[in-house]
C-alpha cells in the first residue's frame, strides 16, 4: 500500500496493508516494546452479525471534519492505492466482496463477508473462489448491486482506469496482461464468471489462498456500467457504502452525506451515525496540530491525518488534557531510500549507502520516537514472519569508514535523490543528503518532485532518479505483499511500478513464485523473514530508514474514534459526535 507524498515526508501516517499490533510505547526504563504481529480471524462460515454491533454511547447527528494536507490521489475505486483514500474508500464510500472489521480494543482483526455472505468458498485447491451476494444491497440511486457490477469493476481495473490501483487480482487472473479492459467491447474478464446476479466466480491457473484478503479492496468495488463516465468517474463515483458524495470541490473539500439506500442489515462492519463527513484538503501538519490542540468550533469534531507536529510533540505528551485525546500506535509502514539498481548497478555502492545512513538524525528530524523508530529491515514489525536483523550493523549514526572503504577507487558519480517537494520533504531531504555526503563519500543532488506527480515520476521504469524516498506497508497480512510487490522483477512495467529499486533477479523472482504457491501461509511466514534478510545482504536494493508511528489528536467531541491498524488513520466505521 502506498503512502501519499505528504504523509510520506512527515513520517506520521501511512500507504499497504500489514497488521499492526497494540500500541508500542517507550517505558520508564527506556526500552521499546516491539509491536506484536496481530492475529486475524477469517469468517469462512459467514457468521458475522448484521447489522454491526452498536458502538457504546453512539448517537446520530452532526458532522465529522477530516483534516488533510492535499486531496486523495484518486476517488475512482479501482484507482485507489493510498492509505488515506483506502481508509475512507473502504469504510464509508464503497463496499467490496469482503471487508476487515477492526477492534478498537486491539483484539484480533476479522475478515468477513461484505457484499458477499462470507469470505468465499474455495475449490480446486484454492484455484477457484465462489462468492454469493447478500440480498438487499444497493447503490446510492437505489438500483440493486449485482455480480455483474462487481465483474465490471474488475474489468475496468485492467484499463488505464485501474493502472494506479492494486494489481494483484489482475496479475493472478491474466498473468500475461493481454486483457485491456471493457472499453473495446470485451466485457469478459479472464477467469471471472457470473452464473447469476447473486453469484460471482473467480478461477485462477494457480492456487491463491490469499484471495479473500484481495477481495477486501476496491479492485472489486461494484461499478454500474451505465454510470461509468471514465475520466469523470473520479468526480462522479457511485457509492455503495453508507455515505455518498454531496459536493466535491477539487483541491478544496468534499462533503459526504448519508446514502439512503445503504442498509445496515446487510453490513457487518459499518455504521451511519453522523449526518455528514467533511474532508478539508487545505490543512498542513502544523495547522492540524494547533487546531486540534485548541479544539474550538467545528474543530471539536475534527480528526487529524498527520501526526502531531514535531515542535508540539512534547507539549501534547506533557498535557494531561491533550493526552486523553491522543491516538498513538505502531503502524504497518516502513520507509526507505530506494536505490535504483538499474542506475546504481554496483552492489558495493548500494551497501555503502546502507553503511552511510544516519538514522538517528533522520528520526530526530521527523519528530523523534513518538512518530518514528529506526528501521533495519524491509518487513514492518507487524507483518507475519517479521525477522529482527541488522545486516550492516552501522549503529545509530552510520559507519562512514566502512562506507568509504567500499567505494574506494570507484567512480560513483553524482546521485540524484528524488523526494516530494513539500516543506517537510525538503527538510528531511537535507538530512538524507548530509548523511550520504559526510567525508565526501557520496555526492548527492537534490531532485524535488511535485507531490501530485511523485508516483508518476518515481514509478516510471525509465526514471532518472538514482535514490527515491518512499514507504510501504503490506496490502494484506502476508510477507508476499511486501517483498514480492517491491522486488519481483517480473512485475516491472513502463509506468505505475511499486518496485522502485527496479530490482530484477531471475533467481529471486523464482523464489517469490515458489513461496506464493504455498497453501499454508503460516508456514510460509518465517520463510519471508529469512528472504527479507537475504535481499538486504545479497542485493541491498533499499536503505530502510524508519518504522512509522502515528501520534494524532481528535477533537473534544469526537466519539467512537480509534486508530485503524490497517491504514494508520482514524477508523471511520463507528465514528460519532458526542
Amino acid at each position: 500500500m502506498r503512502r501519499s507524498a505528504v504523509q510520506l515526508v512527515v513520517g506520521a501516517l501511512a500507504v499497504g496493508l500489514a497488521l499492526t499490533g497494540c500500541e508500542s510505547t517507550r517505558n520508564a526504563g527506556g526500552t521499546d516494546d516491539k509491536p506484536a504481529q496481530q492475529d486475524i480471524i477469517i469468517d469462512h462460515a459467514g457468521k458475522a452479525p448484521t447489522p454491526a454491533p452498536e458502538v457504546p454511547g453512539a448517537k446520530k447527528g452532526g458532522q465529522i471534519l477530516w483534516l488533510e494536507d492535499g486531496e486523495f490521489q484518486h476517488f475512482d475505486p479501482q484507482q485507489m492505492y493510498y492509505s488515506d483514500s483506502l481508509d475512507a474508500g473502504t469504510q464509508v464510500m464503497f463496499r467490496m466482496l469482503t471487508t476487515f472489521v477492526e477492534d478498537p480494543n486491539g483484539g484480533p482483526l476479522r475478515l468477513v463477508g461484505d457484499l458477499a455472505t462470507n469470505t468465499g468458498v474455495s475449490s480446486d485447491g484454492d484455484k477457484t473462489w465462489t462468492y454469493t451476494l447478500r440480498d438487499g444491497i444497493k447503490f446510492e440511486d437505489g438500483s440493486p448491486i449485482t455480480s455483474k457490477d462487481i465483474a465490471y469493476g474488475v474489468a475496468r481495473s485492467f484499463s488505464r482506469y485501474g493502472d494506479q490501483g492494486m494489481q494483484y487480482i489482475q496479475n493472478a487472473l491474466d498473468p500475461k496482461r493481454e486483457y485491456k479492459g471493457p472499453y473495446e467491447g470485451n466485457l469478459k474478464v479472464p477467469g471471472v464468471s457470473t452464473p447469476n446476479d447473486h453469484t460471482i466466480v473467480f478461477t485462477f491457473a494457480q492456487p491463491h489462498a490469499e484471495f479473500p484478503y484481495l477481495a477486501a479492496y476496491p479492485t472489486v468495488a461494484p461499478v454500474p456500467q451505465a454510470k461509468d463516465s471514465k475520466d469523470k468517474y473520479e468526480d462522479e463515483w457511485v457509492a455503495s457504502g453508507p455515505y455518498k458524495r454531496q459536493v466535491q470541490k477539487k483541491d478544496q473539500y468534499m462533503i459526504l452525506e448519508r446514502n439512503p439506500y445503504w442498509d445496515a442489515k446487510t453490513d457487518p462492519a459499518r455504521h451511519q451515525y453522523v449526518d455528514t463527513i467533511k474532508f478539508d484538503w487545505s490543512v498542513n501538519r502544523a495547522s492540524q496540530t494547533q487546531r486540534l490542540m485548541v479544539s474550538r468550533g467545528e474543530d471539536q469534531t475534527a480528526v487529524m491525518t498527520a501526526s502531531v507536529a514535531q515542535q508540539d510533540i512534547a507539549t501534547v505528551a506533557g498535557d494531561s488534557n491533550l493526552k486523553g485525546r491522543t491516538m498513538e500506535a505502531a503502524t504497518p509502514f516502513t520507509n526507505f531510500v530506494y536505490i535504483n539498481t538499474q542506475r546504481v548497478t554496483d552492489l558495493d555502492v548500494r551497501k555503502a549507502l546502507n553503511y552511510a545512513f544516519d538514522r538517528d538524525s533522520y528520526v530526530k528530524a521527523l519528530g523523534g520516537l513518538k512518530v518514528a523508530r529506526p528501521a533495519t529491515t524491509i518487513l514492518a514489525q507487524t507483518v507475519p514472519g517479521y525477522k529482527d536483523y541488522d545486516v550492516y550493523q552501522a549503529g545509530p549514526t552510520g559507519d562512514i569508514a566502512k562506507a568509504k572503504k567500499l567505494v574506494e577507487g570507484k567512480k560513483v558519480g553524482k546521485l540524484g535523490y528524488c523526494f516530494p517537494n513539500t516543506v517537510n520533504g525538503q527538510k528531511n531531504a537535507v538530512v538524507v543528503q548530509a548523511a550520504f555526503q559526510r567525508d565526501n563519500v557520496f555526492d548527492v543532488a537534490m531532485v524535488p518532485v511535485e507531490s501530485k506527480e511523485y508516483s508518476n515520476v518515481v514509478g516510471a521504469s525509465n526514471t532518472t532518479c538514482d535514490l527515491i524516498a518512499n514507504g510501504w506497508a503490506a496490502d494484506f497480512p502476508d510477507g508476499s505483499s511486501t517483498l514480492q510487490v517491491l522486488f519481483d522483477g517480473t512485475s516491472i512495467r513502463p509506468t505505475g511500478n511499486q518496485n522502485l529499486s527496479y530490482l530484477n533477479v531471475p533467481a529471486l523472482n523464482d523464489e517469490f513464485a515458489k513461496l506464493a504457491l504455498m497453501g499454508d501461509r503460516a508456514q510460509a511466514a518465517p520463510l519471508y523473514g529469512a528472504l527479507d534478510e537475504k535481499i538486504m545482504r545479497e542485493y541491498a536494493p533499499v536503505v530502510p530508514t524508519h518504522y512509522v508511528r502515528a501520534y494524532q489528536l481528535n477533537g473534544t467531541k469526537v466519539g467512537g474514534a480509534f486508530m485503524s491498524p490497517l491504514y494508520a488513520q482514524v477508523n471511520l466505521t463507528g465514528i460519532f459526535v458526542q
